[in-house]
C-alpha cells in the first residue's frame, strides 16, 4: 500500500503540468489563423492529450487499489477529486473532440481568421475544466487532505473549481473580443501591454498569497493559556461530536471541562494518585541537570541528564513493589517531568506537564508513587516538551522483575538512542565510536531487553545465535519460537525482550549488517575480550502478527464493543503555532483541534488506525495496553500481541482493542516526538474526570 500511496500522490502532482499543456495547446487550436496552423495545433493537442488521459487512468487504478484496502484512503479523492476530473474529461470526449473532429473534416482552406465557431465555449471550457480539476485536486491533496471528509472542504474546493473555470472563460472571451475588434494593430498594442498585465496579475497573486500566509500564521498560534481538555470530542464511530474546539466559543455548560467540574461526582487528576502514606518498598531520587560532554568527533555538547548520566539510572524493581521516585530539578530552566512509558500507573503519576501535573521547575521537587502491577521492560522520560528533552538526554530504563525472579542468568538492557554515556547498567546503542562488549560464558541463558528511544523505527540485527522474542512492550508472548537471522523492526518507544543461550562463538546486536570492528555501533557478547562475530545475514523481518502460539484473548472481532473509534493518520502542508510546516494530522486535525476519545470506566473500546501518509507513526496510548486484533483486516494468527507503542507504517490498517479500566485523562500521540510537538497528539478522556492544569506561554507547561 505504501507504493500505491506514493504513486497516487506523485501522479496527482504530475497531472497539473500535463493538463496545463493540453489546455494551453487547446487555446492555440482555437486561436489559429490558417487552415495549416489549425491542423498543426490540433495534432499537437492530440499528442499531449493522450499522455494526460493515460496518467489519469493510472491515478484511477491507484485509487481503486487503495479503496480495496480501506475507504479512508480515498474518501476525499472519490468525493472531491474524481468528480472534478470526470466532469472535464467527459466533456472533452463528448463535446470538444467531436466538434474539433467535425471541423477538421471540413478541411478549412481560407485564411480569413478562425473558421467561425471555434470560439464556442463548448469547445474551450472542457479543456479549461480538466486543467482546473488537476490543479484543484493537487491543492486539496497538499493543503486540505482529510478523512473523515468535512462538508466545508467539499464545498470550498467545488466552489473554487467553479469560480476558476468561470474566470478562465471570462478572460478568454475578452481575449477573443479584443482580437476581433482591434485586428492586427490591437494585437500589437496588446503585445506591448502584456508585460504590464503580467505585473498586475503578479501583484494580485502576491497580495492574495501574503494574506493567506499571514492569516494562517496568526490563526494557528496556540493560546497563551489553555486547558488540555479544550479541544474536540469524537463520537463512538469516529466522527466529530463537537466542531468547536475553543472553550471561549462554547456555552459554558457545553465544554468538557465544565461538564466534568459541574458534575457532583467529578474527579480531578490530582486525586488519581498512588498510595501516599504507606512506606515504599523501593525509593529513588533522580536529579535533572545539565552536563557538558565530548562527542566521538571531539566536539563538546551539552546534554540534559538524570543523575548526570545518559541514559539515566536504571530503576530495577520487583512486581508488586510500592515505588517512590523523587524528581529534583537542578538547573533545567524549562522544567521537567517523568513519564513512565508503557507502565499503567494511576493518572496523577503519569508525568505529562499541563495534563496530570505542572512541570517541575529549577529548585523544585515532585514525588511519584505507584505500585508495579506489571512486569517487563519499560522506560521513562521527560514529558515536558519531550521532542527536545528526550533528544537532549532526559530518559532512562525501568525494569520490573517477576516476584519469582527472572529465568535467565544474564539480564542486560540495550537502549538505542543518538546520545549516551556510560552508567554501568544500560548499554546505549548509538554513535559512541566505541564497541560495547559483555563477557559471557558459553551455555549461559541471556535476556536482552531492547528499547528504541529514537523517533523513528529502528532495525536490530542479531547475528551468531538463535533467539526468541520473549516479550513485546513488557508483555510475555505465548509459545515464542526459536529463530535466526531475522531483523527486528522496533517501533519508536517500543521494547522487545530477546532470550538466547550463549553459543561458543561471539554474538552481536547492531543496527546494520557487515563486519563488526572496535568502532562499530554494536554490542558484542563473547567469552573473551577480543572475539568478534561473523557478519550477519539478511533475512525476513520479524512479524509479531505471525509469531508464537495462539491463546485465549478477552475480545476479538466478534466482541460487541461499547465504543469504536477510527483514527486516520495523514500529512498536509499547513500552519502550526505560527509556522508553516508539513503537518502530521489525526482525522485531518492537529492539536488542539484533534478529537478527544470519550469513554466511561469499564467500556470495551476498539480503535482502528489507518495511515494514509508517508511516514511511520508509532501510536502510544498512555495508561493502557492495546490488544492488536488485525492488520489489513487479517486477524493476528500467533501469540496474543499486546502493545503500548504500535507502529503504523504508511498504508497500514490496524484494529486494536482495550478495556477502559484506568480512569483519567490520557495522552494518545505519535511517539515520533517531533510529530507530537507539531500537533499529532490527542487524548483519551474518561467521563467525570478533569484537570486543573493548563499549558501555554503564560504557564510553566510547554506543549509537546
Amino acid at each position: 500500500m505504501r507504493t500505491w500511496i506514493m504513486i497516487e500522490y506523485g501522479i496527482t502532482i504530475a497531472l497539473v503540468p500535463l493538463w496545463w499543456l493540453v489546455y494551453s495547446r487547446a487555446r492555440h487550436v482555437l486561436d489559429h489563423n490558417t487552415s495549416e496552423s489549425f491542423h498543426t495545433h490540433l495534432r499537437s493537442l492530440r499528442f499531449r492529450l493522450w499522455p494526460a488521459v493515460c496518467l489519469t487512468t493510472v491515478k484511477l487504478a491507484a485509487t481503486i487499489r487503495m479503496w480495496m484496502t480501506d475507504w479512508s484512503f480515498v474518501e476525499d479523492k472519490v468525493l472531491i477529486q474524481w468528480p472534478l476530473y470526470l466532469c472535464g474529461m467527459f466533456a472533452i470526449f463528448m463535446f470538444s473532440l467531436p466538434e474539433l473532429y467535425r471541423r477538421e473534416q471540413l478541411a478549412f482552406s481560407s485564411t480569413k481568421g478562425r473558421a467561425g465557431g471555434l470560439s464556442n465555449p463548448i469547445i474551450f471550457l472542457p479543456f479549461s475544466a480538466a486543467f482546473t480539476a488537476s490543479a484543484a485536486s493537487a491543492i486539496q491533496m497538499l493543503f486540505f487532505a482529510q478523512s473523515p471528509l468535512r462538508f466545508g472542504t467539499l464545498y470550498g474546493v467545488w466552489a473554487g473549481f467553479g469560480l476558476a473555470v468561470a474566470f478562465q472563460a471570462f478572460t478568454y472571451r475578452r481575449h477573443l473580443n479584443r482580437q476581433a475588434a482591434g485586428g492586427k494593430l490591437a494585437r500589437q498594442e496588446n503585445s506591448g501591454k502584456r508585460f504590464l498585465r503580467m505585473v498586475q496579475k503578479g501583484l494580485v497573486l502576491l497580495v492574495v498569497v501574503s494574506t493567506i500566509v499571514a492569516s494562517g500564521m496568526l490563526s494557528s498560534r496556540l493560546p497563551d493559556r489553555m486547558s488540555m481538555m479544550d479541544h474536540g470530542s469524537q463520537s463512538s464511530h469516529g466522527g466529530h461530536a463537537n466542531a468547536s474546539h475553543n472553550l471561549a466559543g462554547l456555552d459554558h455548560a457545553d465544554s468538557p471541562v465544565s461538564a466534568a467540574v459541574m458534575s457532583p461526582e467529578a474527579v480531578s487528576v490530582e486525586d488519581l494518585r498512588g498510595p501516599q502514606d504507606a512506606p515504599p518498598d523501593r525509593s529513588f531520587t533522580i536529579s535533572a541537570s545539565k552536563l557538558i560532554t565530548t562527542l566521538p568527533t571531539g566536539e563538546h555538547t551539552e546534554l540534559w541528564t538524570f543523575n548526570q548520566t545518559v541514559p539515566g539510572p536504571e530503576l530495577r524493581v520487583k512486581e508488586g513493589d510500592l515505588v517512590e521516585v523523587v524528581l529534583h530539578n537542578v538547573d533545567i530552566e524549562d522544567g521537567v517531568t517523568i513519564h513512565w512509558h508503557g507502565l499503567n500507573v494511576p493518572n496523577g503519576e503519569d508525568g505529562v506537564a499541563g495534563l496530570t501535573q505542572d512541570a517541575v521547575m529549577p529548585g523544585e521537587r515532585f514525588v511519584y508513587r505507584f505500585i508495579t502491577n506489571q512486569t517487563g521492560t519499560y522506560w521513562y522520560h521527560s514529558h515536558q516538551q519531550s521532542s527536545v528533552q528526550v533528544a537532549k538526554g532526559l530518559y532512562g530504563t525501568l525494569i520490573i522483575e517477576p516476584k519469582e525472579g527472572i529465568a535467565e542468568d544474564v539480564d542486560m538492557t540495550v537502549m538505542s538512542h543518538s546520545h549516551g554515556t556510560s552508567n554501568g547498567s544500560t548499554i546505549t546503542l548509538g554513535p559512541t565510536g566505541v564497541l560495547s562488549r559483555r563477557i559471557i560464558e558459553p551455555g549461559t541463558a541471556v535476556r536482552i531487553r531492547l528499547i528504541n528511544a529514537h523517533n523513528m523505527p529502528r532495525i536490530f540485527y542479531v547475528s551468531g545465535a538463535r533467539y526468541r522474542v520473549a516479550a513485546i512492550d513488557g508483555v510475555n508472548l505465548n509459545g515464542p519460537e526459536w529463530m535466526e537471522d531475522r531483523p527486528l523492526l522496533l517501533a519508536a518507544g517500543g521494547r522487545y525482550d530477546l532470550a538466547l543461550v550463549m553459543p561458543e562463538h561471539a554474538v552481536s546486536v547492531s543496527h546494520s549488517l557487515g563486519t563488526i570492528n572496535e568502532t562499530s555501533e554494536a554490542v558484542v557478547l563473547s567469552a573473551t575480550d577480543h572475539d568478534m562475530p561473523a557478519p550477519g545475514v539478511e533475512g525476513t523481518i520479524f512479524d509479531p502478527a505471525h509469531y508464537g502460539a495462539p491463546a485465549p484473548v478477552p475480545f476479538d472481532s466478534d466482541t460487541k464493543y461499547d465504543k469504536a473509534f477510527t483514527l486516520v493518520l495523514d500529512n498536509r502542508v499547513g500552519f502550526y503555532n505560527g509556522t508553516m510546516t508539513n503537518l502530521q494530522t489525526i482525522n485531518g486535525y492537529v492539536f488542539p483541534d484533534t478529537p478527544s476519545l470519550m469513554v466511561s470506566e469499564g467500556d470495551v473500546v476498539k480503535m482502528k488506525f489507518v495511515n494514509r501518509g508517508f511516514m511511520d507513526h508509532p501510536m502510544h496510548l498512555h495508561g493502557h495496553h492495546l490488544l492488536v486484533l488485525s492488520r489489513y483486516g487479517i486477524p493476528v494468527q500467533g501469540s496474543p500481541w499486546w502493545t503500548d507503542s504500535l507502529n503504523v507504517a504508511p498504508g497500514e490498517v490496524y484494529e486494536a482493542a482495550f478495556v477502559a479500566d484506568n480512569p483519567g485523562l490520557w495522552m494518545d500521540h505519535c511517539h515520533n516526538l517531533e510529530h507530537a510537538a507539531a500537533g499529532m497528539s490527542m487524548h483519551l478522556m474518561y467521563e467525570g474526570v478533569y484537570t486543573p492544569f493548563e499549558i501555554g506561554r503564560s504557564t510553566v507547561n510547554i506543549p509537546e
